[in-house]
Protein backbone atom coordinates (compact mmCIF):
# COMPACT_ATOMS: atom_id res chain seq x y z
CA UNK A 1 0.00 0.00 0.00
CA UNK A 2 1.64 3.72 -0.99
CA UNK A 3 2.02 6.12 1.59
CA UNK A 4 -1.01 8.46 0.10
CA UNK A 5 -3.58 5.42 0.29
CA UNK A 6 -1.96 4.54 3.65
CA UNK A 7 -3.02 8.19 4.57
CA UNK A 8 -6.58 8.20 3.39
CA UNK A 9 -7.52 5.00 4.86
CA UNK A 10 -6.29 5.97 8.30
CA UNK A 11 -8.20 9.38 7.66
CA UNK A 12 -11.39 7.05 6.40
CA UNK A 13 -11.17 5.17 9.66
CA UNK A 14 -10.20 7.97 11.87
CA UNK A 15 -13.61 9.82 10.79
CA UNK A 16 -15.93 7.20 11.68
CA UNK A 17 -14.58 6.58 14.99
CA UNK A 18 -12.07 3.64 14.21
CA UNK A 19 -8.60 3.92 14.56
CA UNK A 20 -5.48 1.43 14.39
CA UNK A 21 -5.76 1.61 18.28
CA UNK A 22 -9.06 0.15 18.33
CA UNK A 23 -7.92 -3.01 16.35
CA UNK A 24 -5.24 -3.73 18.99
CA UNK A 25 -4.97 -2.26 22.83
CA UNK A 26 -1.81 -0.89 23.79
CA UNK A 27 -0.94 -0.53 27.31
CA UNK A 28 2.46 -0.19 29.25
CA UNK A 29 3.39 -1.27 33.03
CA UNK A 30 3.21 1.26 35.90
CA UNK A 31 6.59 1.42 38.46
CA UNK A 32 7.28 -2.50 37.61
CA UNK A 33 9.45 -2.79 40.15
CA UNK A 34 6.91 -1.77 42.91
CA UNK A 35 3.68 -4.21 41.72
CA UNK A 36 6.17 -6.98 41.14
CA UNK A 37 5.30 -9.20 43.94
CA UNK A 38 3.29 -12.34 43.61
CA UNK A 39 0.04 -13.37 46.10
CA UNK A 40 -2.05 -10.57 45.58
CA UNK A 41 -5.86 -11.54 45.22
CA UNK A 42 -8.86 -8.35 46.07
CA UNK A 43 -7.49 -4.89 44.54
CA UNK A 44 -9.53 -2.11 44.96
CA UNK A 45 -9.16 2.06 45.16
CA UNK A 46 -10.73 4.88 46.65
CA UNK A 47 -8.94 8.50 47.53
CA UNK A 48 -8.46 7.70 50.74
CA UNK A 49 -6.17 11.12 51.76
CA UNK A 50 -8.29 13.26 49.89
CA UNK A 51 -5.50 14.53 47.59
CA UNK A 52 -7.70 13.74 44.16
CA UNK A 53 -5.88 10.70 43.28
CA UNK A 54 -6.55 7.24 43.33
CA UNK A 55 -4.90 5.07 45.66
CA UNK A 56 -4.57 1.56 45.52
CA UNK A 57 -5.50 -1.23 48.39
CA UNK A 58 -3.92 -4.64 47.55
CA UNK A 59 -4.55 -8.09 49.68
CA UNK A 60 -2.10 -10.76 49.62
CA UNK A 61 -2.04 -14.64 50.39
CA UNK A 62 -0.29 -15.40 53.74
CA UNK A 63 3.08 -15.00 52.20
CA UNK A 64 2.94 -11.33 51.87
CA UNK A 65 1.75 -8.67 53.91
CA UNK A 66 -1.14 -6.36 52.64
CA UNK A 67 -0.21 -3.36 50.69
CA UNK A 68 -1.44 -0.05 50.24
CA UNK A 69 0.09 2.06 47.44
CA UNK A 70 -0.36 6.03 47.77
CA UNK A 71 -1.20 7.98 44.39
CA UNK A 72 0.82 11.38 44.09
CA UNK A 73 0.17 12.15 40.47
CA UNK A 74 0.68 9.11 39.11
CA UNK A 75 3.52 8.15 40.96
CA UNK A 76 2.74 5.56 43.96
CA UNK A 77 4.19 5.37 47.27
CA UNK A 78 3.65 1.60 49.56
CA UNK A 79 2.56 2.86 52.68
CA UNK A 80 0.60 0.10 54.42
CA UNK A 81 2.74 -0.09 57.58
CA UNK A 82 2.50 3.20 58.26
CA UNK A 83 -0.81 3.71 58.00
CA UNK A 84 -1.62 0.10 60.08
CA UNK A 85 -3.52 -1.97 57.39
CA UNK A 86 -0.60 -4.47 56.63
CA UNK A 87 -2.13 -7.28 57.82
CA UNK A 88 -0.20 -10.64 56.95
CA UNK A 89 -3.38 -13.31 56.72
CA UNK A 90 -4.74 -14.82 54.15
CA UNK A 91 -6.75 -12.16 52.86
CA UNK A 92 -9.85 -12.43 50.33
CA UNK A 93 -11.73 -9.40 50.27
CA UNK A 94 -12.23 -5.53 50.38
CA UNK A 95 -14.01 -3.13 50.09
CA UNK A 96 -13.71 0.87 50.28
CA UNK A 97 -17.28 2.94 51.30
CA UNK A 98 -17.62 5.74 53.91
CA UNK A 99 -19.69 3.83 56.42
CA UNK A 100 -19.43 6.89 59.30
CA UNK A 101 -20.31 9.80 56.83
CA UNK A 102 -17.35 11.89 57.76
CA UNK A 103 -16.61 12.38 54.28
CA UNK A 104 -13.14 10.04 53.63
CA UNK A 105 -13.66 6.33 52.99
CA UNK A 106 -13.41 3.53 55.03
CA UNK A 107 -11.82 0.12 54.00
CA UNK A 108 -13.50 -3.49 55.02
CA UNK A 109 -10.81 -6.03 55.22
CA UNK A 110 -11.80 -10.08 54.91
CA UNK A 111 -9.68 -13.12 55.53
CA UNK A 112 -10.15 -16.91 55.20
CA UNK A 113 -11.49 -19.28 58.06
CA UNK A 114 -8.00 -20.79 58.66
CA UNK A 115 -6.55 -17.44 59.15
CA UNK A 116 -8.64 -17.29 62.57
CA UNK A 117 -8.61 -14.04 62.24
CA UNK A 118 -11.93 -11.51 62.75
CA UNK A 119 -12.93 -8.75 59.38
CA UNK A 120 -11.46 -6.02 60.06
CA UNK A 121 -13.57 -2.31 59.71
CA UNK A 122 -10.37 0.31 59.52
CA UNK A 123 -12.10 3.39 60.05
CA UNK A 124 -10.48 6.43 57.96
CA UNK A 125 -9.11 9.22 60.66
CA UNK A 126 -7.75 11.31 57.75
CA UNK A 127 -5.01 13.99 58.20
CA UNK A 128 -2.31 11.43 57.35
CA UNK A 129 -3.11 9.48 60.67
CA UNK A 130 -3.35 5.51 60.53
CA UNK A 131 -6.62 3.86 60.13
CA UNK A 132 -8.44 2.51 63.45
CA UNK A 133 -9.59 -1.07 63.19
CA UNK A 134 -13.67 -0.70 64.87
CA UNK A 135 -14.96 -3.71 63.78
CA UNK A 136 -15.63 -5.08 67.38
CA UNK A 137 -17.10 -2.09 68.35
CA UNK A 138 -19.52 -1.44 65.03
CA UNK A 139 -20.63 -5.44 65.56
CA UNK A 140 -19.31 -6.63 62.61
CA UNK A 141 -16.37 -8.68 64.11
CA UNK A 142 -16.51 -12.33 62.69
CA UNK A 143 -14.92 -14.95 61.35
CA UNK A 144 -14.96 -17.14 58.43
CA UNK A 145 -14.17 -17.83 54.54
CA UNK A 146 -15.28 -14.07 53.58
CA UNK A 147 -15.43 -13.00 49.99
CA UNK A 148 -17.66 -9.91 48.44
CA UNK A 149 -18.23 -7.24 51.17
CA UNK A 150 -20.24 -4.26 49.47
CA UNK A 151 -21.10 -0.99 51.04
CA UNK A 152 -24.29 -0.34 49.95
CA UNK A 153 -27.85 1.38 51.33
CA UNK A 154 -30.18 -1.41 51.20
CA UNK A 155 -33.07 0.29 53.27
CA UNK A 156 -33.17 3.85 51.61
CA UNK A 157 -32.19 5.40 54.55
CA UNK A 158 -29.13 7.52 53.37
CA UNK A 159 -26.43 5.84 55.24
CA UNK A 160 -23.92 2.88 54.15
CA UNK A 161 -25.34 -0.47 55.77
CA UNK A 162 -22.62 -3.60 54.97
CA UNK A 163 -22.89 -7.10 52.51
CA UNK A 164 -20.67 -9.69 53.36
CA UNK A 165 -20.94 -12.93 51.45
CA UNK A 166 -19.33 -16.00 53.20
CA UNK A 167 -18.40 -19.24 51.43
CA UNK A 168 -19.20 -21.26 54.59
CA UNK A 169 -21.55 -19.93 56.45
CA UNK A 170 -24.96 -17.79 55.42
CA UNK A 171 -24.29 -14.62 53.96
CA UNK A 172 -24.40 -11.62 56.02
CA UNK A 173 -26.02 -7.79 55.70
CA UNK A 174 -25.43 -5.61 58.66
CA UNK A 175 -28.05 -2.30 59.18
CA UNK A 176 -26.02 0.81 59.89
CA UNK A 177 -27.81 2.56 62.92
CA UNK A 178 -25.28 5.01 63.26
CA UNK A 179 -22.92 4.08 66.15
CA UNK A 180 -22.73 0.90 65.78
CA UNK A 181 -24.08 -1.94 62.71
CA UNK A 182 -26.97 -4.61 63.38
CA UNK A 183 -27.09 -8.10 61.88
CA UNK A 184 -30.65 -8.54 60.27
CA UNK A 185 -29.93 -10.87 57.29
CA UNK A 186 -31.56 -13.79 58.54
CA UNK A 187 -34.90 -11.90 59.43
CA UNK A 188 -34.91 -10.26 55.98
CA UNK A 189 -33.91 -13.71 54.35
CA UNK A 190 -31.10 -12.62 52.53
CA UNK A 191 -28.83 -14.90 54.52
CA UNK A 192 -27.71 -17.18 52.14
CA UNK A 193 -26.77 -20.71 53.30
CA UNK A 194 -25.07 -21.84 49.89
CA UNK A 195 -21.35 -21.27 49.42
CA UNK A 196 -21.40 -17.69 48.09
CA UNK A 197 -18.03 -16.45 46.49
CA UNK A 198 -19.35 -13.18 44.57
CA UNK A 199 -22.29 -10.24 44.81
CA UNK A 200 -23.73 -7.47 42.92
CA UNK A 201 -26.08 -5.07 43.66
CA UNK A 202 -28.41 -2.93 41.53
CA UNK A 203 -32.00 -2.07 41.06
CA UNK A 204 -32.87 -4.65 38.31
CA UNK A 205 -36.44 -4.58 38.97
CA UNK A 206 -36.55 -0.52 38.84
CA UNK A 207 -38.27 -0.29 41.69
CA UNK A 208 -36.31 2.29 43.60
CA UNK A 209 -34.33 -0.38 46.20
CA UNK A 210 -30.91 -2.34 45.69
CA UNK A 211 -31.52 -5.83 44.90
CA UNK A 212 -28.92 -8.18 44.95
CA UNK A 213 -27.28 -11.58 43.10
CA UNK A 214 -25.16 -13.89 44.53
CA UNK A 215 -23.13 -16.08 42.39
CA UNK A 216 -22.30 -19.69 44.67
CA UNK A 217 -20.05 -22.48 44.05
CA UNK A 218 -19.76 -25.98 44.21
CA UNK A 219 -22.60 -26.68 42.07
CA UNK A 220 -24.88 -24.41 44.34
CA UNK A 221 -27.64 -22.76 42.53
CA UNK A 222 -27.21 -18.75 42.31
CA UNK A 223 -29.33 -16.33 43.75
CA UNK A 224 -31.31 -13.26 42.90
CA UNK A 225 -32.78 -11.24 46.07
CA UNK A 226 -35.26 -8.87 45.68
CA UNK A 227 -35.15 -6.47 48.01
CA UNK A 228 -39.13 -6.12 48.87
CA UNK A 229 -38.31 -3.55 51.68
CA UNK A 230 -39.13 -5.88 55.00
CA UNK A 231 -38.35 -9.23 53.20
CA UNK A 232 -35.64 -10.19 50.61
CA UNK A 233 -37.27 -13.03 48.14
CA UNK A 234 -34.94 -15.11 46.00
CA UNK A 235 -36.61 -15.18 42.77
CA UNK A 236 -33.57 -16.86 40.63
CA UNK A 237 -35.37 -19.70 39.28
CA UNK A 238 -38.35 -17.75 38.18
CA UNK A 239 -36.38 -15.47 36.42
CA UNK A 240 -34.00 -18.46 34.95
CA UNK A 241 -30.98 -16.87 36.31
CA UNK A 242 -30.35 -19.50 39.06
CA UNK A 243 -27.78 -21.91 36.80
CA UNK A 244 -30.11 -24.74 37.65
CA UNK A 245 -28.84 -28.39 36.78
CA UNK A 246 -25.01 -28.10 36.71
CA UNK A 247 -22.40 -30.15 38.58
CA UNK A 248 -21.29 -29.56 41.69
CA UNK A 249 -17.68 -29.41 39.85
CA UNK A 250 -19.55 -26.08 38.10
CA UNK A 251 -19.81 -22.76 39.84
CA UNK A 252 -20.12 -19.05 39.91
CA UNK A 253 -17.30 -16.68 41.18
CA UNK A 254 -17.63 -12.76 39.91
CA UNK A 255 -20.78 -11.33 39.07
CA UNK A 256 -20.92 -7.76 37.29
CA UNK A 257 -23.47 -5.83 35.30
CA UNK A 258 -22.78 -3.04 32.92
CA UNK A 259 -25.22 -1.61 29.90
CA UNK A 260 -23.14 -3.83 27.37
CA UNK A 261 -26.19 -2.69 24.49
CA UNK A 262 -27.06 0.75 25.46
CA UNK A 263 -30.44 0.07 26.03
CA UNK A 264 -30.94 1.96 29.18
CA UNK A 265 -30.49 -0.87 31.62
CA UNK A 266 -28.15 -3.46 33.32
CA UNK A 267 -27.14 -6.45 31.63
CA UNK A 268 -25.68 -8.56 34.45
CA UNK A 269 -22.47 -11.28 33.43
CA UNK A 270 -21.66 -14.48 35.44
CA UNK A 271 -18.00 -15.65 35.74
CA UNK A 272 -18.19 -19.15 36.47
CA UNK A 273 -16.36 -22.95 36.90
CA UNK A 274 -18.02 -24.42 33.61
CA UNK A 275 -19.95 -22.32 31.47
CA UNK A 276 -20.13 -18.12 31.77
CA UNK A 277 -23.70 -16.80 31.60
CA UNK A 278 -24.42 -13.76 30.45
CA UNK A 279 -28.05 -12.03 31.09
CA UNK A 280 -29.44 -9.39 28.86
CA UNK A 281 -31.78 -7.28 30.50
CA UNK A 282 -35.05 -7.54 28.14
CA UNK A 283 -36.91 -5.30 30.60
CA UNK A 284 -37.93 -5.23 34.74
CA UNK A 285 -37.59 -9.02 35.62
CA UNK A 286 -37.05 -10.45 32.37
CA UNK A 287 -33.53 -11.76 31.23
CA UNK A 288 -32.13 -13.91 28.34
CA UNK A 289 -29.11 -15.86 28.73
CA UNK A 290 -26.79 -15.12 25.84
CA UNK A 291 -23.10 -15.57 26.57
CA UNK A 292 -22.57 -18.05 23.26
CA UNK A 293 -24.79 -15.83 21.27
CA UNK A 294 -22.29 -12.77 21.65
CA UNK A 295 -18.94 -14.42 22.11
CA UNK A 296 -18.66 -14.62 25.91
CA UNK A 297 -18.84 -18.30 26.49
CA UNK A 298 -15.00 -18.56 26.59
CA UNK A 299 -12.55 -19.76 29.45
CA UNK A 300 -13.65 -22.65 31.86
CA UNK A 301 -12.13 -21.15 34.97
CA UNK A 302 -13.47 -17.42 34.96
CA UNK A 303 -13.36 -16.02 38.76
CA UNK A 304 -13.75 -12.28 38.34
CA UNK A 305 -15.37 -10.14 35.87
CA UNK A 306 -14.91 -6.19 35.03
CA UNK A 307 -16.51 -3.88 32.52
CA UNK A 308 -14.90 -0.74 31.16
CA UNK A 309 -14.81 0.73 28.00
CA UNK A 310 -11.20 0.83 27.57
CA UNK A 311 -11.30 2.25 23.96
CA UNK A 312 -13.92 5.04 24.85
CA UNK A 313 -15.73 4.00 21.49
CA UNK A 314 -19.22 4.50 24.05
CA UNK A 315 -19.41 0.19 24.05
CA UNK A 316 -18.17 -1.02 27.28
CA UNK A 317 -15.97 -3.64 27.34
CA UNK A 318 -15.25 -6.45 29.76
CA UNK A 319 -12.03 -8.11 31.18
CA UNK A 320 -12.59 -11.69 32.78
CA UNK A 321 -10.16 -13.56 34.75
CA UNK A 322 -9.21 -17.33 34.93
CA UNK A 323 -8.14 -19.01 38.51
CA UNK A 324 -4.98 -21.23 37.93
CA UNK A 325 -3.53 -24.01 40.56
CA UNK A 326 -0.55 -24.35 38.84
CA UNK A 327 1.94 -22.09 37.09
CA UNK A 328 0.27 -21.96 33.63
CA UNK A 329 -3.23 -24.06 32.94
CA UNK A 330 -5.46 -20.83 31.92
CA UNK A 331 -5.56 -17.66 30.90
CA UNK A 332 -7.37 -14.27 31.14
CA UNK A 333 -9.50 -12.40 28.21
CA UNK A 334 -9.88 -9.27 27.23
CA UNK A 335 -13.83 -8.98 25.52
CA UNK A 336 -13.60 -6.03 23.21
CA UNK A 337 -17.10 -5.12 22.69
CA UNK A 338 -18.30 -4.71 18.67
CA UNK A 339 -21.93 -4.15 19.06
CA UNK A 340 -23.81 -7.01 19.08
CA UNK A 341 -20.71 -9.52 19.44
CA UNK A 342 -17.30 -9.40 21.92
CA UNK A 343 -14.44 -10.19 20.13
CA UNK A 344 -11.03 -11.28 22.61
CA UNK A 345 -8.21 -8.72 21.77
CA UNK A 346 -5.78 -9.17 24.98
CA UNK A 347 -2.31 -7.83 24.50
CA UNK A 348 0.38 -10.01 24.46
CA UNK A 349 2.01 -7.59 27.57
CA UNK A 350 -0.85 -9.02 29.98
CA UNK A 351 -1.67 -12.47 28.65
CA UNK A 352 1.93 -13.14 29.39
CA UNK A 353 1.41 -12.36 33.30
CA UNK A 354 -0.83 -15.47 33.56
CA UNK A 355 -4.06 -15.81 34.93
CA UNK A 356 -5.70 -13.26 37.42
CA UNK A 357 -8.15 -12.50 40.42
CA UNK A 358 -8.69 -9.33 40.65
CA UNK A 359 -8.86 -7.01 38.07
CA UNK A 360 -10.23 -3.36 38.01
CA UNK A 361 -10.04 -0.56 35.33
CA UNK A 362 -9.47 2.72 36.68
CA UNK A 363 -8.50 6.41 34.87
CA UNK A 364 -5.38 6.25 37.93
CA UNK A 365 -3.76 9.22 35.56
CA UNK A 366 -6.93 11.59 35.08
CA UNK A 367 -6.17 11.25 31.42
CA UNK A 368 -9.62 10.38 30.50
CA UNK A 369 -9.29 6.90 29.08
CA UNK A 370 -9.07 3.47 31.84
CA UNK A 371 -5.91 1.98 32.67
CA UNK A 372 -6.06 -1.48 33.90
CA UNK A 373 -4.58 -2.91 37.89
CA UNK A 374 -4.80 -6.70 38.34
CA UNK A 375 -3.62 -8.55 41.10
CA UNK A 376 -2.42 -12.10 40.44
CA UNK A 377 -1.69 -15.07 42.87
CA UNK A 378 -0.05 -17.55 40.85
CA UNK A 379 3.51 -17.84 42.50
CA UNK A 380 5.00 -16.35 38.56
CA UNK A 381 2.47 -13.91 39.01
CA UNK A 382 2.52 -10.05 39.85
CA UNK A 383 0.00 -7.47 40.74
CA UNK A 384 0.42 -5.09 38.57
CA UNK A 385 -0.81 -1.46 36.99
CA UNK A 386 -0.80 -1.03 33.39
CA UNK A 387 -1.27 2.46 31.64
CA UNK A 388 -3.39 2.63 28.74
CA UNK A 389 -1.90 4.07 25.43
CA UNK A 390 -5.05 5.40 23.98
CA UNK A 391 -4.39 8.60 22.07
CA UNK A 392 -5.39 11.45 23.45
CA UNK A 393 -8.39 12.76 20.55
CA UNK A 394 -9.97 8.81 21.80
CA UNK A 395 -8.95 9.56 25.17
CA UNK A 396 -11.35 12.63 25.45
CA UNK A 397 -14.00 10.91 24.00
CA UNK A 398 -15.54 10.08 27.97
CA UNK A 399 -17.39 11.07 31.00
CA UNK A 400 -15.99 10.58 34.00
CA UNK A 401 -18.95 10.88 37.12
CA UNK A 402 -18.63 11.39 41.21
CA UNK A 403 -22.24 11.00 42.68
CA UNK A 404 -21.93 12.29 46.32
CA UNK A 405 -24.38 12.79 48.33
CA UNK A 406 -25.93 16.57 49.34
CA UNK A 407 -23.44 16.66 51.73
CA UNK A 408 -20.30 15.69 49.57
CA UNK A 409 -20.31 12.34 50.92
CA UNK A 410 -19.51 8.97 48.75
CA UNK A 411 -22.55 7.24 49.78
CA UNK A 412 -24.32 6.43 46.51
CA UNK A 413 -23.56 3.00 45.91
CA UNK A 414 -25.79 1.46 43.00
CA UNK A 415 -26.65 4.94 41.81
CA UNK A 416 -27.33 4.57 37.57
CA UNK A 417 -25.25 7.29 35.02
CA UNK A 418 -26.68 7.85 32.31
CA UNK A 419 -24.94 9.72 29.42
CA UNK A 420 -27.43 11.66 26.48
CA UNK A 421 -26.76 13.90 23.42
CA UNK A 422 -27.54 17.10 24.40
CA UNK A 423 -31.24 18.16 24.82
CA UNK A 424 -32.16 14.92 23.34
CA UNK A 425 -33.16 11.53 25.04
CA UNK A 426 -30.27 9.59 22.18
CA UNK A 427 -28.15 7.53 25.32
CA UNK A 428 -24.36 7.07 24.66
CA UNK A 429 -24.19 4.56 27.70
CA UNK A 430 -24.62 4.51 31.18
CA UNK A 431 -22.76 2.73 34.28
CA UNK A 432 -22.96 2.27 37.87
CA UNK A 433 -21.45 3.67 41.00
CA UNK A 434 -19.63 0.08 42.55
CA UNK A 435 -21.26 -2.24 44.60
CA UNK A 436 -18.50 -4.79 44.39
CA UNK A 437 -16.95 -6.60 41.72
CA UNK A 438 -13.20 -7.85 40.55
CA UNK A 439 -12.51 -9.97 42.97
CA UNK A 440 -14.67 -9.69 46.04
CA UNK A 441 -13.30 -5.91 46.07
CA UNK A 442 -15.10 -2.87 46.31
CA UNK A 443 -14.25 0.59 45.10
CA UNK A 444 -15.26 4.61 45.62
CA UNK A 445 -14.17 6.16 42.21
CA UNK A 446 -16.09 7.72 39.76
CA UNK A 447 -18.07 6.05 36.99
CA UNK A 448 -16.26 6.30 33.64
CA UNK A 449 -18.29 6.35 30.45
CA UNK A 450 -16.63 6.16 27.03
CA UNK A 451 -18.79 7.72 24.63
CA UNK A 452 -17.30 7.86 20.73
CA UNK A 453 -17.86 11.30 20.52
CA UNK A 454 -16.95 14.40 22.15
CA UNK A 455 -19.87 16.25 21.40
CA UNK A 456 -21.83 18.42 24.21
CA UNK A 457 -23.95 15.55 26.73
CA UNK A 458 -26.50 15.65 29.21
CA UNK A 459 -25.92 13.43 32.68
CA UNK A 460 -28.58 11.62 34.56
CA UNK A 461 -27.71 9.93 37.80
CA UNK A 462 -30.90 8.00 39.21
CA UNK A 463 -30.52 7.40 43.15
CA UNK A 464 -32.43 4.35 45.30
CA UNK A 465 -34.36 6.84 47.93
CA UNK A 466 -36.98 7.27 50.47
CA UNK A 467 -40.38 7.36 47.51
CA UNK A 468 -38.13 5.38 44.94
CA UNK A 469 -35.95 6.41 42.36
CA UNK A 470 -35.35 10.04 41.79
CA UNK A 471 -32.95 11.73 39.25
CA UNK A 472 -30.86 14.69 38.97
CA UNK A 473 -29.53 16.18 35.54
CA UNK A 474 -26.94 17.91 34.23
CA UNK A 475 -27.41 19.28 31.11
CA UNK A 476 -24.48 20.76 28.16
CA UNK A 477 -21.02 19.17 29.50
CA UNK A 478 -18.28 19.44 26.87
CA UNK A 479 -16.04 15.97 27.02
CA UNK A 480 -13.18 17.28 25.35
CA UNK A 481 -12.81 20.23 28.11
CA UNK A 482 -13.23 17.43 30.91
CA UNK A 483 -10.87 15.23 29.61
CA UNK A 484 -10.05 13.45 32.79
CA UNK A 485 -11.38 15.73 35.38
CA UNK A 486 -14.26 13.70 37.21
CA UNK A 487 -17.69 16.01 37.16
CA UNK A 488 -18.74 16.17 40.34
CA UNK A 489 -23.11 15.16 41.17
CA UNK A 490 -24.64 15.50 44.43
CA UNK A 491 -27.65 13.37 43.81
CA UNK A 492 -30.75 14.03 46.02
Amino acid sequence: MTSARLRLVTSLVTAFGFSAQAQQPRFELVQPELFAASGGQPNAWADFDGDGDLDLFVGFRQDSPNRLYQNDHGRFTEVALAMGVADGADTRAAAWGDFDADGDPDLLVGFTRKSNLPAKLYRNDGAGRPFTDVAATMGVESIGETRQPSFIDYDNDGDLDLFVALRDAPNRLFRNDGARFTSVGRALGVDDPRRTVGAVWFDFDVDGDLDVFVANQNGDLNGLFRNDGARFVDIAGSLGVDAAGRATTSGSNGPSVADFDNDGDLDLFVASYGPNYFYRNDGPGKFTEVAAAVGLAGGSLATPSRWGDFDNDGRIDLYVSSYIDKPVNERDFLFRNEGGRFTDVIPELILKRGATHGTQWVDVDRDGDLDFSLANNNPNGTHSLYRNLLPAPEASRSVQVEVLDASGRATRAGAEVRVYASGTRKLFGMGIVDTGGGYCSQNVMPVHVGLGTTARVDIEVTLMGKGGRHATRLEGVEPAARRGAAITIRAR
